[in-house]
């Protein structure tokens, strides 16, 4: 399972990956399952209806929902892998189930009140150099220092403390006067009671956070209600949940609003907060104090652009169970996830991330209904001799629906006013999306001799997504575990192999198309320009619609996601050893591909079922155990995965797949005989042995030709947990390894083009790039070489700008960086008080955390743990200007009474 974040701010979505992608265009995220009911983990943006582009290459980092959940409500996760689980839980267990139990009441009165504290820091920065301040012409090939200049990007200026130059008198660290010291604190409470027949839980928990970004913060309410009775043959149980989770976000990523891309663009000879207005990141007549009109101060922006968000959700089931006979029960049982998430987003007047520093307030409402229902019996038969037998028949209805509105006004005429009503253009969107599954589940376990074990599930649904005869037919998908218990057949007597069992499986998913794609659908038109956000109707007054260019297909099929698994568990020594390992083999097909249309025929795309993908990979976990007393424990747990992703096929006349719109020089493909995502951009002209061809003038040549500089994916991931518990003293280090994993490091490459990174305050010297130089063209008119070593000096200007950096003469292959890691993930350390004979106090729990304490990378960007993009897209790798992570001191305290 693979964990990725998307920055440290409050809130900021966390993608989760189990065994690797699965589809081009759908979720690849698992589902999370809260007590037998799906829990939605949407990752959404707000998104004018007339906006062209990819939003989630800016605005702000959106959250994913599973942050309503409150982990002190948690009682267990399992995950379960593969499509094996989607029997149950239908489509969306294709890619592995989260499966969440909460905490429920218990016999007695008990009451359980927890409180933690943490303190946050910024994990890691990009290195900036402080030598050279605000300007232009330094690192020429006569001259470190150049010629101050105000209202520009470039630190290609004087020397800072140069005499005569009172613009660059002083080096002043922006970093460090930006970022703050973020504080979280968390608090829950909790009350148990019960008898012999019914027990209840009421819990509260409230989560209040401030972030490392000025004026970003998070506080989140949650309450949660469980019960279970049981009366004779009857057993009656639900749970009632409610949270209100509110937020205030900071603009990110390609954005001239952003944090990251305004303060790391800064010279270190500007003062962030030397401004002659009230605050210091502002004029007198209070707009932004910048040093380049086109980027707003970011300490400026976090206060005058913020996004805000405020959340209600009620989730919760209610469930019955009859008991009919020693062998049969019937289940009947209702589920509802229901939310509205309400935004605001504003740009002050001078703003300079909407189209024009006009003033911009936007009103965004989205709201989310799902109500599932199960209806099945469970028959357990006592059969003689050594067979048992559970089968399990049922039926689940699933309907969602998403409403999103969304309302913009522009040209501000009150400064300050962020009211629909102070605007004089005003625009509005509204989408519904709504999605119907009825299916049929069977479920059969069958053992012998307790050491046998077979399991065997089917399911057929019908998705309301589908054309009307495909619609009508539903699809199948079926799986088979087979699993033997071998050391059954050793007798009790093996001290050296205590337990080892073998399994076999197979299990066939089926994923409905998204709505709304067997249709052709009217939709309003849009242009653009590559410069500016485009034209739209409503234009002038007049609104307008136009027959979309997409053509609709009746004839759509399921995706399909199909899994072999072979694994061994063994424990050796008195379970001393524990060793588990697992090799899959996940083949995808049928999946969703546009396909090219002829425009003869009025269409330019048609989605088809053609393409097809494969996963392969490891899943090993070793466990050692060498102490195991009353008062003195120590285990050590390891674990290691590898995963090996290909896109195996694509329609007819498709090379390669855009998975998201993204940037000119480098993009998200999935290409024939390439892992899913890779990064195709621009590469450097190179021999048949790899050496770069350097033109006359110093620099390489670039291939005309696009192509793969990296996978996203890491090669493998691994962990290791070392325990100690020692007279209820308990330590607990956790270390986590990635190797591999590709990220564009396009922060890096702009800022070695404006001379901010430490590497460019080496400008007082030249250059030569090692390769050979071009000494002619061949019958094709490409570059040759006879083999000359290159010995051509250039300029660190030109060195940073067109080689290391980005201009249109530099390769993005450059910046494309491996972003391997070893880090401490988790240091905790604890302490158990004893409380025997209290009868007022029955535990006291005491302990002190560190999260991200210690990162080796030789990532030269953030914390490489990083995705511009976001948990809400199938792109990874991008790092353009994201939000930094962060490190955490906690200190907390658990009672129980």
């Amino acid at each position: 399972m693979q964990v990725i974040g998307s920055g440290g701010t409050p809130g900021a979505s966390s993608k989760i990956l189990i065994r690797g992608n699965a589809t081009f265009t759908g979720e690849n995220q698992p589902l999370i399952v809260v007590d037998g009911v799906p829990y939605d983990n949407q990752t959404l943006g707000s998104v004018a209806g007339d906006y062209p582009f990819n939003a989630n290459l800016n605005g702000v980092n959106n959250s994913n929902r599973a942050l309503d959940l409150n982990p002190a409500d948690v009682e267990s996760v399992n995950i379960l892998k593969g499509p094996a689980a989607a029997a149950l839980y239908g489509t969306r267990a294709a890619n592995g189930v989260l499966l969440i139990t909460t905490k429920k009441g218990q016999k007695g009165l008990s009451v359980n009140v927890s409180s933690s504290v943490a303190l946050d820091e910024v994990n890691k920065l990009p290195e900036l150099q402080m030598l050279y301040g605000q300007g232009n012409g330094g690192g020429s090939l006569t001259s470190d220092a150049g010629t101050y200049a105000g209202n520009t990007p470039n630190s290609w200026g004087p020397r800072i403390g140069t005499d005569g130059v009172p613009e660059v008198a002083r080096a002043y660290d922006n970093l460090d006067t930006y970022f703050e010291r973020g504080v979280t604190w968390n608090n829950n409470i909790s009350v148990s009671m019960g008898n012999e027949s019914t027990t209840l839980r009421l819990s509260y928990g409230n989560s209040n956070q401030t972030g490392i970004v000025p004026n970003t913060k998070l506080n989140r309410n949650s309450f949660r209600l469980s019960a279970e009775s049981t009366h004779g043959r009857f057993k009656l149980s639900g749970t009632a949940a409610y949270a209100n989770t509110k937020d205030t976000k900071a603009q990110n990523g390609s954005n001239l609003s952003g944090v990251m891309l305004g303060l790391t663009r800064m010279p270190t000879s500007f003062d962030i907060l030397g401004g002659p207005g009230a605050n210091g990141y502002d004029t007198r007549d209070g707009q932004s104090w910048t040093y380049f009109s086109a980027y707003d101060n970011p300490l400026w922006s976090a206060y005058n652009n913020p996004q805000t968000g405020d959340v209600d959700r009620i989730t919760g089931n209610i469930a019955g169970t009859l008991t009919l006979a020693s062998w049969l029960d019937l289940t009947a049982r209702v589920g509802a996830d229901a939310y509205s998430d309400s935004r605001k987003q504003i740009f002050a007047v001078g703003a300079q991330d909407p189209p024009s520093p006009v003033g911009e307030v936007w009103e965004n409402v989205k709201n989310r209904m799902e109500v599932n229902t199960d209806l099945y019996a469970a028959f357990k038969p006592q059969l003689n001799g050594p067979i048992g037998m559970t089968f399990t028949l049922g039926t689940n209805l699933n309907t969602r629906r998403d409403d999103d509105a969304f309302s913009r006004g522009r040209n501000l005429a009150v400064p300050g006013f962020y009211n629909l009503s102070n605007a004089s253009d005003l625009y509005n969107s509204q989408t519904t999306v709504e999605k119907r599954i009825a299916g049929i589940f069977g479920d059969l376990n069958l053992s012998y001799a307790n050491q046998l074990y077979l399991n065997l599930t089917g399911r057929n649904d019908w998705a309301s997504t589908f054309g009307a005869d495909a619609r009508k037919k539903g699809f199948f998908y079926p799986s088979a575990n087979l699993s033997w218990v071998f050391t059954e057949l050793l007798g009790s007597n093996n001290q050296g192999l205590s337990f080892g069992k073998v399994r076999l499986s197979y299990a066939k998913a089926g994923i409905e198309p998204a709505p709304y794609r067997t249709r052709t659908y009217f939709v309003a038109p849009f242009i653009t320009d590559g410069f500016t956000d485009g034209l739209g109707f409503p234009y002038g007054g007049q609104n307008g619609f136009s027959l979309s260019s997409r053509l609709g297909n009746a004839d759509l099929e399921p995706e399909l996601n199909t899994t072999y698994e072979a694994g061994v568990n063994l424990k050796f020594l008195n379970n001393m050893i524990d060793l588990d390992v697992n090799y899959y083999i996940s083949k995808s097909s049928n999946l969703l591909v546009l396909r090219p249309l002829a425009p003869s025929t009025g269409f330019d795309e048609i989605y088809t079922n053609i393409g097809a993908m494969e996963n392969k990979g490891w899943e090993i976990e070793l466990g050692f155990h060498p102490i195991s007393k009353k008062n003195f424990k120590w285990s050590i747990e390891g674990n290691f995965t590898r995963n090996r992703n290909e896109v195996t096929k694509l329609a007819d006349g498709v090379d390669e797949i855009n998975i998201e719109t993204a940037f000119a020089s480098i993009g998200s493909f999935a290409i024939v005989g390439q892992p899913y995502g890779a990064l195709f951009a621009t590469k450097w002209a190179r021999t048949p042995d790899g050496q770069l061809l350097i033109r006359a003038n110093g620099l390489p040549q670039i291939d005309p030709q696009r192509g793969n500089v990296g996978n996203p994916y890491p090669d493998w991931t691994a962990g290791v947990r070392n325990m100690f518990e020692i007279y209820g003293v308990s330590i607990n280090a956790l270390f986590d390894i990635r190797q591999g994993g590709d990220l564009w490091n396009g922060t890096f490459a702009r800022l070695n083009r404006l001379g901010r990174t430490q590497a460019s305050a080496d400008r007082g010297k030249t250059y030569v790039i090692s390769g050979v130089k071009i000494t002619g063209t061949d019958d094709d008119g490409n570059p040759i070489s006879d083999g000359t070593p290159n010995d051509i000096e250039i300029s660190a200007n030109s060195y940073f700008s067109n080689y290391v950096g980005d201009s249109g003469s530099a390769a993005v292959e450059q910046t494309v960086q491996d972003g391997s890691w070893v880090r401490l993930r988790e240091l905790q350390l604890g302490y158990t008080i004893p409380m025997r004979g209290n009868k007022y106090v029955k535990g006291v729990n005491v302990y002190v955390t560190g999260r991200n304490l210690w990162l080796s990378t030789d990532y030269s960007g953030v914390d490489p743990e990083t995705s511009l993009t976001g948990a809400g897209s199938n792109v990874g790798g991008f790092d353009y200007f994201n939000m930094p992570s962060t490190k955490s001191y906690i200190v907390g305290l658990n009672l129980s009474f």
